[in-house]
């Protein structure tokens, strides 16, 4: 796996007027079955918002740190099948990747699907990779969606930093995602100052407390996605140009780098 660099900031003490919750208390709210949507914000607006939540939101807290670090590893066919049925908006939509949780240095192997706005997950324990698929995953790829994991390739690797906030009586996820970079056959793009928050929900509520304190419409955001139309400019893009000028007005335009590959 293509590991990338912390960037460190001060993200985490803005959530230090939250009470904490443990690993094994959040479990309580797995929603490997939900509704997901996503608002984009400048990360400047996060301490307001997180300051209205105090009452009806925890914060992760895991070996003494309430923002956790991520790296995603995303495989795809060499022609980016995934990446283009979402670009298409075909209604059945798949996503594979291998999650390691920096703080526990933890490894998963997730297939996520989507059908229709609504979003399943499973995965199992596994450790980092190189260029395929480790063999109990790939079997596990299989079993759930009937495709060749041979046909998969490495297309993407993206790091960030969330603070995990779960609703008090654990019926509701929020995630906040800042420090975005993606990197693709030895490009890299950052996404300065910019905040991803997904909420996470059985149906889609947006009068809940975290929605409203957001204050954002919401947006359809794919990190897989938008990592690669920010690295490979060779690919269909067009879907995703009302998402590139919302964050033109956010001031969080990518910003590109060659690096090694």
């Amino acid at each position: 796996m293509e590991l990338l660099t912390r960037h460190p900031d001060q993200i985490e003490a803005l959530a230090a007027g939250l009470e904490p919750v443990s690993l094994p208390e959040l479990d309580r709210a797995q929603l490997h079955d939900r509704i997901e949507s996503k608002v984009i914000v400048s990360q400047a607006d996060l301490p307001t918002a997180l300051e209205r939540l105090s009452k009806n939101y925890l914060v992760l807290e895991h070996q003494g740190a309430r923002r956790q670090g991520y790296g995603n590893q995303y495989f795809d066919s060499a022609g980016l099948r995934n990446y283009h049925q979402h670009h298409n908006q075909v209604g059945r939509r798949l996503k594979v990747r291998y999650r390691n949780y920096e703080n526990s240095d933890l490894t998963y192997f997730e297939v996520k699907r989507s059908q229709h706005g609504r979003t399943t997950k499973d995965r199992r324990r596994s450790e980092l990779v190189g260029d395929r698929l480790l063999a109990p995953d790939a079997a596990f790829f299989f079993k759930r969606t009937g495709l060749r994991p041979s046909a998969l390739v490495p297309s993407l690797a993206v790091r960030y930093d969330r603070i995990l906030l779960v609703k008090r009586d654990f019926t509701e996820r929020v995630t906040i995602d800042t420090n975005v970079t993606f990197r693709r056959k030895g490009i890299e793009a950052r996404l300065p100052g910019l905040a991803i928050v997904e909420f996470k929900q059985p149906r889609l509520d947006r009068q809940s407390p975290a929605f409203e304190a957001m204050g954002a419409r919401p947006q359809m955001f794919s990190k897989y996605c938008m990592g690669i139309a920010s690295c490979d400019h060779s690919v269909r893009r067009n879907r995703f140009k009302k998402v590139f000028r919302v964050l033109d007005t956010l001031d969080a335009s990518p910003i590109t780098r060659m690096v090694a590959a």
